[in-house]
């Protein structure tokens, strides 16, 4: 058991094998994008549910699709800070927060 509401979250959704910063990670420099596997799927979760965000610049997916980026959706749609802060308030986790770097965290 763990007392980090994430990890927690991760665990009882399957993405035990995926950790939040890496998922990121993946989505902010596109390789998560290129993939048709189980990565690709926990990384569409992430991004539904508020764990994560789009990454700071498009990229294109593994069928040559463009994935925007976060600044290339309305703010409160999937993917953009807003909705995930949306979902994040709705189950009491804390809030995510764009540094200068484009890099996103976890506000405090």
């Amino acid at each position: 058991m763990t007392d980090d509401p994430e990890l927690a979250r991760s665990l009882a959704d399957g993405r035990d094998f995926y950790p939040v910063r890496f998922l990121q990670n993946l989505i902010d420099n596109g390789e998560g994008w290129q993939s048709e596997s189980d990565l690709g799927r926990a990384i569409v979760k992430a991004l539904e549910d508020g764990t994560c965000v789009l990454g700071p610049v498009a990229h294109r997916d593994y069928h040559g699709n463009v994935v925007p980026a976060r600044r290339d959706v309305a703010p409160g749609a999937k993917g953009s800070i807003a909705y995930a802060n949306r979902l994040r308030a709705e189950r009491g986790d804390p809030q995510l927060v764009e540094h200068e770097d484009g890099t996103v965290g976890v506000e405090g």
